[in-house]
């Protein structure tokens, strides 16, 4: 038998210390990609098969959802991908890869921390994908930087990038997000096609 008494693993600091923090931030990812209409219940329901009752516990931050459905949705929902993988992919985790593997989240930048707490959107009415919304007297740097050479190549092998992508992978603020993508659009690599609801990005020929 296991002692009894004897020393503790230190406790995770990171930004999923604890349940409750796991399910804000999947809360926080659905109703950025979805909202939290009705519509977007049933549309979640059709995506991991979970109960009409148990994503409303979701997109109310009441518990997230445990390993199979968090699978489901990341084999369904671009949000939670790249989510996943800017937790997988981030320079702090890199920084970290000597360390024992551990399924937890880095700390959260104060620039994502802000954008976590930002009022809510419906989806599909984000200004972070609206071109109009973009910050046009940003200062612009000579050359690209990584976030904008990764967002270019990720607009030539999916249709649907989009600023948040950016957001989620580089922990970076959505102003800055915009400002990257405003200015490969001034740089003539990069344009916006159809409406903000349902438009897309796509690499200048």
């Amino acid at each position: 038998m296991l002692p009894k008494k004897g020393k503790k693993l230190p406790a995770w600091k990171g930004a999923l210390a604890g349940r409750q923090a796991y399910a804000n931030v999947m809360a926080d990812l659905l109703k950025k990609e979805h909202g939290d209409s009705h519509r977007a219940v049933k549309l979640l329901m059709r995506q991991t098969d979970a109960s009409e009752r148990t994503i409303k516990h979701w997109l109310a931050a009441q518990h997230g959802p445990d390993t199979v459905f968090f699978l489901r949705l990341v084999a369904t929902s671009p949000v939670i991908r790249a989510f996943v993988l800017g937790v997988i992919e981030s320079p702090v985790m890199a920084r970290q890869s000597s360390r024992p593997v551990r399924w937890d989240v880095a700390p959260l930048t104060p620039d994502v921390a802000t954008a976590n707490s930002m009022p809510q959107r419906p989806a599909g009415n984000d200004p972070i994908n609206d071109p109009d919304h973009d910050p046009i007297n940003g200062p612009m740097t000579e050359g690209l930087n990584e976030r904008q050479r990764w967002f270019l190549d990720r607009v030539g092998k999916e249709a649907r990038a989009k600023a948040w992508d950016i957001v989620a992978h580089w922990q970076v603020s959505p102003k800055t997000a915009r400002r990257d993508i405003r200015a490969l659009q001034s740089a003539g690599l990069l344009r916006f096609e159809g409406a903000r609801r349902n438009g897309r990005y796509r690499l200048v020929q």
